[in-house]
């Protein structure tokens, strides 16, 4: 079994279907591991395309906050506006939709989380002693995660924390759409990445009047 893994899309429709294009026909199942909205402009674009593509997610910080179940204050000013900015435009259907994510799942291989098992929406893993309680509670070798934007691997003992990058919002200084392929089969990760039209989706979020901050970012991958 062959997984393609994808995180944090961000409502950046011209990303995601970039990463769409490159796993077409190279794996058997997608799996996202949250924050489909927020930041960028297309968020019920984003949702749709995941639903028609009967792809597995979970729900991330983003998430919570466009349904208000984690408070904005928890964000920086810029972010808070794009998530009051996506509350406005969310269709009932995919606010229903992001309203059903699980925060956790379990595969025969893997177990799926945005940012940790110790606190799934909101705690960010980035180095091996912040990972520790989350190696503890898994009950899989390996535990895919997002949160960060950034790809990282980390190991302890015989498990290993994999995060695949970000699809819509990469923040290690590449631009590109990232992702990952998983072969279940051989216990291995190949990380990928993806040019895609950056100029397109910072004219439309112009357009809506998201911060220019978040505007600027996309170019430099930060």
């Amino acid at each position: 079994m062959r997984y393609g893994i994808i995180a944090d899309i961000h409502g950046n429709l011209e990303a995601l279907l970039a990463v769409l294009f490159e796993l077409e026909d190279k794996v058997d199942q997608i799996v996202c591991l949250g924050d489909i909205v927020g930041y960028g402009p297309n968020p019920n674009e984003c949702c749709e395309i995941i639903k028609q593509r009967k792809i597995i997610s979970i729900a991330g910080n983003h998430e919570k906050a466009v349904l208000k179940e984690l408070p904005l204050t928890w964000f920086y000013p810029d972010p808070a506006t794009a998530v009051r900015w996506t509350q406005k435009i969310m269709l009932t259907e995919n606010l229903e939709y992001i309203r059903g994510l699980p925060l956790t799942l379990d595969f025969p291989e893997f177990q799926i989380v945005h940012g940790s098992l110790l606190n799934p929406a909101e705690e960010y893993l980035t180095k091996l002693e912040e990972a520790l309680p989350t190696f503890d509670l898994m009950t899989k070798p390996i535990l895919f995660v997002g949160h960060t934007h950034r790809p990282l691997e980390l190991t302890h003992e015989e498990k290993k924390i994999i995060n695949p990058g970000s699809v819509g919002q990469p923040r290690d200084g590449d631009p590109r759409g990232a992702f990952l392929i998983f072969d279940a089969q051989k216990g291995e990760a190949e990380w990928l990445r993806v040019d895609y039209n950056i100029e397109a989706v910072q004219g439309r979020m112009k357009e809506a009047g998201l911060p220019i901050f978040l505007i600027e970012r996309l170019r430099r991958g930060v």
